[in-house]
């Protein structure tokens, strides 16, 4: 266990035990100066929704008109900073500081029994290049984050799926330098320079929810299969574009840098070379019922594909007598949506219960390490009256290998290597998201549950307990 970081914990076990006695009286319909994903230390560098209407603040928008809104404004631990941020937003920048942690322990099953513990430091600067320097529609996002902590699944359970979703690149990272411009009434929006794929494609708010990796942030299929695929914190060069031809719909495509060396932790997100291969990815995308006097239930659908030039290695060809043949070129499509399928409570409250899932395909078994992984769940939000704000959600992931690596395993087994065919893993995760002080804490307790970890049978399936403790300050 990271044993620097257990005062902290303690601390802010203590932050919370005292936030509890606030009441959650919190405004849930009215929205914030600053909207941030779903609980995310990662929010768009855009302050525009995913069809693209401008946030609600913006535009004033009478109750009985207001759509249902997922994501919830979050008030700050230490309010106006001494009036710094009212003074650096009217200036034109907008600073974001948030802390999220993930303990987790596996008391059963796994390699072998013990707990892990890691952390997230992420600090966003946004820039309005309309007040700093007359751009009209031009900003610029500066992020960096400070990652510490170990791996309960490297470490004691041997699985595919991470139960944390905030390990991964443990040191300092500078992730984003982007230059955004938006264009025609905010109908086209272009971005260039250091930036995330994962910020933008193959996002639903309702996987932010989860401890586990194989949601949060992104499904984690693609990465299986995609190594010139980006997420948080890690950034590389690229180019995207978005196209909003009505106030419901959008296409975008990107363009990166798929050379995954770079985001080696030795380089702290400071390499700065452009050797390639490329990596592309396009999206489209429908929202239902998220505009003013539309229903509550409220919904977006994606699909999407991408392509990665790296070379993969060909399964076919490993153990089999001769060297492993390496084909360049990969690619995959994927599909995703989330649902409210039941508000409920007072009208226009944001409390209800909605539905979300996706698939990640990459056929090509020869090559794509994981061809087939699902994602599916059901969350709930206010289900007491008198905590509003509270989340429950219960999510599956599985992924399953390919049939030709797990050939290629048995083949290397014949010839004595210790290797065990992989087939596939599922997770399973409930959680409960205690919500303090109009948001300023968050205390979520949750239950993993792995199967087959790392696809195979050498281990017993793990029962994982573990928290996740947040603070956006």
């Amino acid at each position: 266990m990271h044993i620097k970081a257990l005062p902290l914990s303690l601390l802010l076990l203590l932050m919370l035990l005292t936030a509890a006695a606030h009441s959650q009286n919190t405004p849930t319909g009215v929205a914030s100066s600053v909207t941030t994903k779903a609980n995310s230390v990662h929010p768009q560098p855009a302050a525009t929704s995913p069809a693209g209407e401008t946030n609600a603040q913006e535009t004033p928008t009478s109750v009985n008109l207001r759509p249902f809104i997922f994501v919830l404004p979050r008030d700050h631990l230490f309010g106006d900073w001494l009036g710094a941020r009212t003074s650096l937003e009217n200036a034109g920048i907008t600073p974001t500081l948030t802390y999220i942690t993930d303990i987790a322990g596996n008391v059963s099953g796994g390699k072998n029994q013990g707990v892990a513990y890691a952390d997230n430091i992420g600090l966003n600067l946004l820039f309005d290049l309309d007040k700093l320097a007359g751009i009209d529609g031009g900003s610029l996002l500066i992020s960096m984050a400070q990652r510490d902590g170990s791996s309960l699944s490297q470490q004691h359970l041997h699985n595919a799926f991470s139960t944390q979703q905030d390990f991964g690149g443990q040191t300092f990272h500078l992730i984003n330098v982007a230059y955004q411009q938006q264009l025609f009434d905010d109908r086209v929006e272009l971005r260039i320079g250091r930036i995330s794929a994962g910020d933008d494609f193959l996002v639903s708010k309702y996987d932010y929810l989860f401890e586990q990796n194989a949601f949060d942030g992104n499904p984690v299929g693609i990465f299986f299969n995609a190594p010139g695929m980006t997420a948080y914190p890690a950034g590389t060069w690229g180019a995207l574009v978005k196209v909003i031809p009505t106030k419901r719909t959008y296409i975008m495509g990107g363009i990166y840098n798929g050379d995954a060396s770079i985001r080696q932790n030795q380089y702290h997100g400071a390499n700065f070379s452009m050797d390639g291969p490329v990596f592309a990815i396009g999206e489209m995308g429908y929202r239902c019922n998220g505009l003013p006097g539309d229903s509550q239930y409220l919904g977006d659908y994606k699909i999407g594909g991408w392509y990665d030039d790296n070379l993969f290695a060909n399964y076919n060809t490993m153990a089999n007598g001769g060297p492993t043949a390496r084909t360049r070129g990969d690619w995959g499509a994927y599909a995703l949506f989330d649902q409210v399928v039941l508000p409920f409570g007072e009208e226009y409250s944001n409390r209800g219960l909605g539905i979300f899932g996706s698939v990640i395909l990459s056929p090509d078994q020869t090559r794509s390490q994981m061809p087939y992984f699902f994602t599916a769940g059901v969350a709930w939000r206010g289900i007491s009256e008198a905590r509003p704000t509270d989340m429950v959600a219960f999510g599956i992931v599985y992924g399953e290998f390919s049939d030709d690596l797990r050939a290629a395993e048995q083949r290397q087994a014949d010839l004595g290597m210790p290797m065990a065919g992989q087939g596939h893993e599922t997770a399973m995760e409930w959680m409960y998201r205690f919500n303090f002080d109009k948001r300023r804490l968050f205390f979520q307790p949750d239950v993993q549950y792995i199967i087959h970890p790392d696809g195979t049978e050498t281990y017993r399936n793990a029962v994982v307990l573990g928290c996740q403790i947040g603070i956006n300050f």
